[in-house]
């Protein structure tokens, strides 16, 4: 087996909801890149990433990578191969399973020593997301989502308001974060590079008008605009469901202060007042 102190790589670590735009940023955040990568989809909290990280699609890989010959094998066998970063994602997970200590304890052992690690925690307006969700079959009863059961909307709004807490640091559970506003990412340049300085990567924002074609790429639009992601409309999903009760029926006023204290007084927030 290697010397795992001579394999030092940068970790990143993506958390959010899952039709928060996570893939969309761990898709940039790989084009930024400049060196041997894996990235592992999708893993379970307090688990070895290696073990449980879930398929990209159906019939697809459970991991992303440049690496020549990478063995998946062999590295849930803690048999690294060099690689300058290790990126993997959580969704749908409350952020105290992160810091969970089988995890903490073994690591190292996992995915072995980092030189740097930095949590990333994406959240999108809840408005657009939830109705992303429904339209995913990730919500209300659907279970079309690659047969993933999805989580009750009761356990889907109790993480949303830990997210949001976490994002406005009224709580902390994630040490060296990296917060990133779903919203400002997608229409703010400067801010796409300001993340890049934070994860001290090179920005050139290549990728950024990519779609991803994970779980089949936009719930609203599929891939077909991949290379125009920039003409998406996604601050604008909430407006199919805006005449659906039972849309609004998921939220509180406390979810939607959150949600208006971190994103301002979107339309949505004015539409949730006007007809409550």
């Amino acid at each position: 087996m290697m010397n795992h102190k001579s394999n030092l790589h940068k970790e990143f670590r993506f958390v959010g909801l899952s039709r928060s735009g996570n893939h969309a940023i761990i898709n940039w955040t790989i084009n930024q890149l400049d060196g041997r990568y894996c990235f592992l989809n999708c893993a379970e909290p307090k688990y070895n990433p290696f073990e449980t990280a879930r398929p990209l699609g159906e019939g697809a890989k459970t991991y992303i990578t440049n690496i020549p010959l990478f063995n998946p094998v062999k590295e849930q066998q803690g048999e690294f191969s060099r690689k300058d970063y290790l990126l993997y994602s959580h969704e749908d997970c409350f952020l105290g399973s992160l810091n969970h200590s089988m995890f903490r304890e073994n690591r190292e052992c996992w995915v072995g020593p980092a030189e740097v690690w930095k949590d990333l925690l994406v959240l999108r307006d809840p408005f657009n997301l939830f109705a992303s969700r429904i339209k995913s079959g990730l919500i209300q009863g659907h279970y079309t989502h690659y047969g993933v059961k999805p989580i009750s909307t009761h356990t889907l709004k109790r993480i949303y308001k830990q997210h949001a807490r976490e994002f406005l640091g009224e709580k902390r559970y994630l040490k060296n974060r990296v917060l990133i506003n779903f919203n400002k990412w997608t229409a703010d340049k400067e801010y796409r590079k300001a993340v890049a300085e934070k994860l001290r990567i090179t920005f050139s924002d290549k990728g950024f008008k990519e779609v991803s074609e994970v779980a089949g790429g936009s719930s609203f639009d599929g891939i077909k605009l991949s290379g125009q992601a920039n003409k998406m409309k996604l601050h604008n999903r909430w407006k199919e469901f805006a005449s659906d009760e039972s849309f609004w029926s998921l939220f509180d006023v406390e979810l939607v202060e959150l949600a208006r204290e971190i994103f301002g007084d979107i339309p949505p927030v004015s539409y949730f007042y006007q007809n409550s």
